[in-house]
C-alpha cells in the first residue's frame, strides 16, 4: 500500500469543450499540476488523452490511474498509463466529470472537467512525490524540582522547523515540575518542538488496522497504555485525528528501536523515565492483514524526572503480511 496525499481543486472549465477552442487551462496544488487543452472534435465523440510525468525527473509514470467520474450519474471512465506515462480514454458522453489522477507514492490531484461539446482533450499532468517527514515531535520535561536542562537531538536527517530555535549543541531551558519551560531570555514555553526530513524511512513490519471512525477511541486507549497523560494525549489526538478519522482505515504502528536510532536524545541531567511515542501511520482504502504489534515493550510508568515526546510520520509503504 502506498501513501497518497489528496488535494481537491475545483475548476469548472469553459463552454466549448473543456476550456474553449485553442485554449488551455491549468490547475495545481503547488505540487501536482494538470494542464488541459480541449479542441472541438468535429465528430460526435469525446477523446481524453495525455501523459503523466514525475514533476522532478520529468519522466513518464507507468500505471498511474486516470479516472473521470460523472456528476449526477453512476458513470465512470478510466485508464492506466503505459510504460511511458501515456493514456487515452475514448467515447466519453457529454457532461461534467471529476477528473482524478493517482499513482503510488505521488500526490493525487483532482479537478472538474465540463465536456459541453464533442472535443479532443489533451492533458499534461505532473505528479509530485512528497517527502517522508518526521512530523511534530514535541518534548515535555517534568523534573522533580526547578532546574536547568540541556536537550541535544541527534537526528539522522535534516531539521526543517524547531521552536524555540534549536541552537548548535541543543536546547537549554529551565524546567519546572509542572512542565513549564523558560529560555535564557525568560520566554515561557510548554514544550520543545521540532520537525525534519529523515535520511531513511521507518518501515514497520507490524501494527494495527483501525477504521477511521474508531481511530479516536483506539488512540485514547493506546496513548494511555504507553504512558501519556490526558493533556499530552489530547494534543496528540487533536493534531492527528482530523487527518485520520475520515479515512476508511488507518494503519498504525508505534515505533520503538527504529525511531530511537533515527532520533536519539542526549539529556542532562538524565531523566529517570523517558516516554517516546512515535506513531507511523498510513491511510488505507481497504482493510489489510498485518501482524499485530506487541506494545508491552514500549509501555512506561512515570517515575522521577520524566521526559515525554510524541510525534508521527505518514509512510508511503506498508509491508502487508497475509
Amino acid at each position: 500500500m502506498k501513501a497518497r496525499i489528496i488535494y481537491l481543486i475545483t475548476i469548472f472549465l469553459g463552454l466549448h469543450g473543456c476550456t474553449g477552442p485553442k485554449n488551455a487551462n491549468q490547475t495545481g496544488n503547488g505540487y501536482s499540476t494538470i494542464k488541459l487543452d480541449c479542441q472541438p472534435n468535429g465528430i460526435p465523440a469525446n477523446y481524453f488523452s495525455g501523459k503523466v510525468i514525475d514533476k522532478k525527473t520529468q519522466e513518464g509514470i507507468p500505471f498511474a490511474t486516470i479516472t473521470l467520474r460523472s456528476y449526477g450519474k453512476s458513470e465512470e471512465f478510466g485508464a492506466y498509463t503505459d510504460n511511458d506515462g501515456n493514456f487515452t480514454i475514448k467515447n466519453i458522453p457529454l457532461g461534467v466529470y471529476r477528473l482524478s489522477v493517482t499513482s503510488v507514492e505521488y500526490a493525487e490531484i483532482s479537478m472538474d472537467v465540463g465536456l459541453k461539446e464533442y472535443s479532443k482533450c489533451v492533458a499534461e499532468i505532473s505528479l509530485y512525490d512528497p517527502p517522508f517527514m518526521t512530523e511534530k515531535p514535541i518534548i515535555y520535561l517534568y523534573p522533580t524540582q526547578r532546574q536547568l536542562i540541556h536537550v541535544k537531538l541527534n537526528y539522522a536527517g535534516s531539521l526543517t522547523h524547531t521552536y524555540p530555535k534549536y541552537q548548535e549543541g541543543g536546547w537549554k531551558v529551565i524546567a519546572e515540575p509542572n512542565g513549564t519551560l523558560w529560555d535564557e531570555n525568560g520566554q515561557e514555553y510548554y514544550a520543545l518542538f521540532w520537525e525534519g526530513t529523515p535520511d531513511n524511512q521507518i518501515a514497520p513490519q507490524d501494527g494495527f488496522v483501525v477504521s477511521g471512525k474508531e481511530t479516536a477511541a483506539f488512540l485514547e486507549e493506546k496513548l494511555a497504555y504507553l504512558g501519556l497523560n490526558r493533556r499530552e494525549a489530547n494534543e496528540f489526538i487533536m493534531y492527528w485525528l482530523p487527518r485520520m478519522e475520515n479515512n476508511p482505515y488507518n494503519f498504525i504502528h508505534f515505533s520503538g528501536k527504529q525511531y530511537e536510532e533515527l532520533a536519539t536524545l542526549e539529556v542532562n541531567p538524565k531523566p529517570e523515565t523517558t516516554i517516546r511515542v512515535m506513531m507511523i501511520t498510513q491511510p488505507l482504502k481497504n482493510h489489510i492483514s498485518i501482524p499485530l504489534q506487541d506494545l508491552s515493550t514500549l509501555k512506561k510508568t512515570r517515575k522521577g524526572f520524566t521526559l515525554v515526546e510524541w510525534g508521527g510520520s505518514v509512510i508511503s509503504t506498508v509491508d502487508e503480511k497475509s
